[in-house]
């Protein structure tokens, strides 16, 4: 089967919700059989903390239905709505 990949990029304007995403969105990826195989940060400032920018990533899954599957599951899904995401975050699958 042909492995797909989610290319993510995302703004997170504050380190709460920076910290956030790395605590909980990324584990959940884990879980759902995501596998991060590029990261890349943009920060916006000089600062030694984060002040806002974009987390880009692409993340592998086995195929193109396992990174739907996981895309549009509620727990994704829900979670986007609660952090007003939804027209932030899109897929792109490979």
């Amino acid at each position: 089967m042909t492995k797909s990949y989610w290319l993510k990029k995302i703004s997170i304007p504050n380190a709460d919700l920076f910290v956030e995403y790395i605590r909980t969105v990324l584990p959940w990826i884990k879980s759902v059989g995501g596998v991060i195989v590029k990261r890349d940060l943009i920060q916006e400032s000089t600062s030694n903390e984060w002040d806002g920018g974009q987390l880009g990533l692409v993340i592998e899954f086995e195929s193109k239905f396992a990174a739907k599957k996981a895309f549009y599951s509620e727990v994704f899904q829900k979670y986007l709505q609660s952090r007003d995401l939804m027209e932030l975050v899109t897929i792109t699958t490979l």
